[in-house]
C-alpha cells in the first residue's frame, strides 16, 4: 500500500499527474496478487476516483467512487466512497441524493481523525457553498499532516478565508501558510499572490506589496518558454484498461436526456453564477489563442477590475446588496466591452478583460467609459456611490499568461489602494 500513500501525499502536493501514475501503478500490483486484495484496490480506486473528480471528470469520478464502494472493506473506506459518490453527484445536479449520502457519511466516527475523510468533507462543504464548516475540515486535517504535505491545504484555506465576511483567524493563516513556501517550489507563485490578497484583506498593505514583489521576482527568475509536457499516453491506457468493467461509455452515452444535461453542465462550468459573464475557468481555456495572437500582433492589452465598496457594502448592507451592485457593474461592463474582447467575472466583486489588438489609448478610452458609465448609477439607497478601480497592463514581447495577470493584479491593487475610481497603468496614474 506504499503507492497508495505516496499517491495521496503528491495530490497534496500539487503533482496530479504524478500522482495518478504512482496510484495506477499500485492498482497494478495489487491486481496482480492471488490473494483477496478488495480492500486494498478498494482504497485505490477511492484516491483515483477523487483525481478525476478534481480535474472536472465528473461521470468518470462517479463510476470509479462506485466500484470503490463495491469494493470497501472498512468504516473508513465506506466513508469515503460516500462522501466522493456525494461530491460527484452534486457537482451534477443531484443534490437530493448527494445530501443523502453525506448524512450517511456524517454518521461514521473514522471522519473526525481521517485526513483523507476530513480532505473529502471539506471538498463537499466547498461544492455547497459551506465556506466555514470547510474551512473547520481543512484546518483539522492541517493538524494531522506532515507540515511538507500541506501546501496545496495553505492554498485552499486562504482561498476559504478570501469568501469569509470575518477575518477572525486569517493572520494564523498567513503565517502559517508563509512558513510553508519552504516546499512545492512550483506552487510558490499562487501561494504568494494568494498570501498578498490575505494580507490586503488585514490592512497590512506594505506585507501585500512585498508578497506582491516577491510573485513577481519569481516570474523573472523563471524561463519565458516552458518545455511542452509528455503526453501520458502509457496512464491513459492503463486508466482505461482498469475501468473497463465499469461501462463508462454506457454511462455517458445511454440516452438523448443525459447527453443534454452534460452538455448544461460543461456550459455552466464556463459561467459565473452570478453575473452570468464567462468565468476564469473560461479565460484559461482561452489564454493560448490569445497568447498566439499576441505572439504575432504584438498587441495585446488586460485590464483587471475591482469594485472599490464590495468588501464594505458586504459587512455592512449584507450579501444580497453586495450581489446586486457586482451585477449592476457587470452589466455595465457587458455594455461597454468591445466586440473582440474577452470579459470574465474572478472572485471578490472583480472582473478581468482581454482586448487584443487594443493599444493604450484604446484602453484608456474605455477605462473612460466604463468610469462615466459608473458614475450615472443611482447610488442613493447605498452608503456611498460605487467607484471601479482599474487596473492595466500591455502585452510584451516574451510575456507568459502569468506575467500579464501578474502585473494586471499588482496595478489593480495600486488602483484599490488609492480608492475612488483610480486608474493605474503599470504603476503610473492614469
Amino acid at each position: 500500500m506504499e503507492n497508495l500513500g505516496l499517491g495521496r501525499t503528491l495530490q497534496r502536493q500539487g503533482q496530479q499527474k504524478r500522482a495518478m501514475q504512482t496510484l495506477l501503478d499500485g492498482l497494478e500490483q495489487v491486481q496482480a496478487q492471488a490473494s483477496d486484495t478488495a480492500g486494498d484496490e478498494a482504497g485505490y480506486w477511492l484516491a483515483i476516483a477523487d483525481l478525476e473528480h478534481e480535474a472536472g471528470q465528473f461521470e468518470t469520478a462517479l463510476a470509479l467512487h462506485q466500484r470503490a464502494f463495491s469494493l470497501a472493506s472498512s468504516d473508513t473506506q465506506q466513508c469515503s466512497a460516500r462522501l466522493g459518490l456525494a461530491a460527484d453527484l452534486w457537482a451534477m445536479g443531484e443534490e437530493s441524493t448527494a445530501l443523502a449520502l453525506q448524512a450517511q457519511a456524517l454518521a461514521y466516527s473514522a471522519l473526525n481523525d481521517d485526513p483523507v475523510l476530513l480532505e473529502q468533507s471539506a471538498r463537499l462543504y466547498q461544492l455547497q457553498q459551506q465556506w466555514g464548516l470547510a474551512l473547520q475540515q481543512l484546518e483539522a486535517t492541517l493538524r494531522i499532516l506532515p507540515e511538507a504535505d500541506c501546501v496545496v491545504l495553505h492554498l485552499a484555506i486562504l482561498n476559504l478565508y478570501l469568501r469569509l465576511e470575518t477575518t477572525a483567524g486569517l493572520a494564523a493563516a498567513i503565517e502559517k501558510a508563509s512558513a510553508a513556501l519552504a516546499g512545492a517550489a512550483h506552487l510558490h507563485e499562487p501561494l504568494l499572490l494568494l498570501l498578498a490578497r490575505a494580507s490586503q484583506r488585514l490592512g497590512r498593505y506594505s506585507v501585500a506589496t512585498a508578497f506582491y514583489q516577491a510573485a513577481m521576482a519569481l516570474q523573472t527568475e523563471q524561463k519565458k518558454t516552458k518545455k511542452r509536457p509528455r503526453r501520458l499516453l502509457d496512464v491513459e491506457f492503463k486508466l482505461q484498461q482498469t475501468t473497463s468493467e465499469i461501462e463508462i461509455d454506457l454511462l455517458r452515452h445511454k440516452n438523448a436526456l443525459q447527453h443534454e444535461q452534460v452538455r448544461q453542465l460543461e456550459s455552466a462550468t464556463y459561467r459565473d453564477t452570478l453575473t452570468g459573464l464567462h468565468n476564469l475557468r473560461y479565460l484559461q481555456a482561452r489564454w493560448d489563442e490569445l497568447m498566439t495572437q499576441a505572439h504575432h500582433s504584438q498587441i495585446l492589452s488586460v485590464m483587471h477590475l475591482g469594485v472599490d465598496q464590495s468588501t464594505h457594502l458586504r459587512e455592512v448592507m449584507g450579501d444580497a446588496v453586495a450581489d446586486e451592485c457586482a451585477q449592476r457593474i457587470a452589466n455595465i461592463l457587458r455594455r461597454c466591452r468591445p466586440s473582440h474582447a474577452e470579459l470574465v467575472a474572478a472572485n471578490n466583486n472583480e472582473f478581468r478583460l482581454v482586448w487584443p489588438q487594443a493599444t493604450s489609448q484604446h484602453v484608456m478610452q474605455l477605462a473612460s467609459e466604463i468610469q462615466q458609465a459608473v458614475s450615472e448609477l443611482d447610488c442613493s439607497q447605498l452608503p456611498e456611490a460605487l467607484t471601479v478601480s482599474i487596473g492595466c497592463t500591455a502585452y510584451h514581447s516574451g510575456d507568459s499568461v502569468d506575467v500579464l495577470q501578474l502585473r494586471a493584479d499588482l496595478a489593480l491593487y495600486l488602483a484599490m489602494r488609492r480608492g475612488a475610481g483610480a486608474i493605474v497603468w503599470e504603476g503610473t496614474t492614469a
